[in-house]
């Protein structure tokens, strides 16, 4: 039996969507330094969140580049909660995430465990922001 895979967040492509990010949106960086992300919020009907990954080419070699990105979605995969409670809301939200203090050469090896604790920080204090205005 078939099911229908749920999509629990969409993927931010447009180039005007994510410079509207960096010019109108907040930044918020991990405890402990590893993350940043930039993000922006509007009243919108209709109430997704969109998500985008950027890496710099000299933060590492393309595999491990690719290793961060999944990492960072499956860490996001697994905030489920997070994401049902902002489709509740009247509330679009666009996030964008980058590395910022981690590069290849202070983290050669990628984990699930070394990255899932600040993108949980990092989705904790959007929550706080954004609850306050």
């Amino acid at each position: 039996m078939l099911t229908k895979k749920v999509k629990i967040f969409e993927r931010l492509k447009s180039e005007n969507n994510i410079e509207a990010v960096f010019k109108k949106g907040g930044v918020i960086i991990s405890s402990d330094k590893r993350l940043k992300a930039n993000y922006s919020s509007s009243n919108d009907a209709t109430k997704t969140t969109r998500i985008a990954i950027t890496i710099s080419s000299k933060a590492g070699n393309s595999v491990w580049r690719n290793r961060l990105k999944r990492t960072i979605r499956e860490s996001l995969k697994q905030e489920k909660v997070f994401f049902e409670d902002r489709a509740n809301n009247n509330m679009a939200l666009s996030i964008i995430f980058s590395p910022y203090k981690i590069n290849q050469a202070n983290l050669k090896h990628l984990f699930l465990k070394d990255i899932k604790p600040a993108v949980t920080d990092v989705l904790n204090k959007l929550l706080k922001t954004i609850s306050r205005n």
